[in-house]
């Protein structure tokens, strides 16, 4: 008798996994583009549940975007432009035809948002991110790791199992983490909007600091790429996990800046969908955006990783 298919929430809630294990001499041979949406693909629902868990596991985040909406600050009305106030005063002594119609032009109405006690609260809220980040990209990254190598994935099990097991460095390095992101971000959005500002506590060119911002930005977030899969594979200190995702960020780079550019496509076009079908962007993100980003870091990564601290390794405990 033909056995009933599984839901796929089964894969997210069953302890004991799929049952779908990847034989190990399958997709054997270079690591390459082809391969790895072939091993996306042969995931595609252990996926789209992780990127559900990614969404809720940082659900502080939806304090913050809840506040920006606006929902909860005052509206009101403010001229949009600077010279309304003196045109405004010289209308009182002379209302000729053309400061009437400098008025009509000068005088448009822009919307203004005032936060509010709630709108504060709800900021506040979203810093509970510093304790839930870590935890989110260990688990994630513990999960990922096991699909780039074809183990059999027990998607439940396997993401709370490595947060148990690295819950002190997951903390730690997570507030680390959503911190360096914090700045970096903060800095870029002070040189868009005032370029003359101090960032950092010092004052230089704004646009070169938007560019040395941005290409931090960028080397961080290679970083990340290996941060947490040496955390979760390796007994090392925080500062050697830093360290070391420095050096593999430069000795691996032509499969990072490949990873990169995959990750910085998928967000174009959920941006891009999000500016002309937004029920479309809204399910790219639902669905597989974050979860899916960070498999081709993790492809990037653990090959590098394997091939230098790995390997090496295995073969002298052989000799031995």
């Amino acid at each position: 008798m033909k056995k009933p298919k599984k839901h796929f929430l089964y894969n997210l809630f069953n302890p004991q996994g799929n049952g779908n294990e990847i034989p190990k001499d399958d997709l054997v041979g270079p690591d390459d583009l082809p391969k790895c949406f072939k091993l996306i693909g042969r995931n595609i629902t252990n996926l789209l549940s992780l990127n559900l868990m990614i969404i809720f596991g940082n659900f502080p985040l939806m304090f913050a975007l809840f506040a920006l909406t606006g929902n909860l600050s005052i509206q009101t009305t403010a001229p949009s432009s600077m010279l309304f106030a003196p045109l405004y005063g010289v209308m009182q002594f002379d209302r000729s035809p053309v400061l009437q119609s400098l008025y009509g032009v000068l005088g448009l109405q822009t919307v203004i948002y005032t936060p509010t006690v709630w709108t504060y609260v709800c900021t506040a809220l979203t810093l509970l991110i510093l304790f839930t980040n870590g935890y989110v990209c260990v688990g994630a990254n513990y999960v990922l790791r096991g699909m780039v190598r074809r183990d059999p994935i027990s998607l439940w099990s396997d993401f709370w199992g490595a947060i148990r097991r690295n819950k002190k460095q997951g903390l730690i390095m997570g507030i680390i983490d959503a911190a360096v992101i914090g700045i970096l971000i903060y800095n870029i959005a002070t040189c868009m909007i005032n370029p003359t500002l101090p960032v950092l506590f010092w004052q230089a060119s704004g646009t070169l600091i938007l560019y040395l911002n941005y290409l931090l930005l960028a080397l961080y977030m290679i970083m990340r790429f290996y941060i947490y899969i040496l955390l979760i594979t390796f007994d090392l200190s925080i500062w050697k996990i830093i360290k070391n995702s420095l050096i593999f960020t430069f000795i691996n780079l032509k499969r990072n800046i490949l990873a990169l550019t995959g990750i910085i496509l998928a967000a174009i076009i959920t941006w891009v969908l999000f500016a002309f079908f937004m029920p479309g962007a809204i399910t790219l993100a639902i669905t597989f955006l974050f979860s899916v980003s960070m498999f081709f870091g993790a492809y990037a990564a653990y090959p590098k990783i394997k091939e230098i601290m790995i390997d090496p390794q295995m073969n002298s405990d052989t000799e031995e």
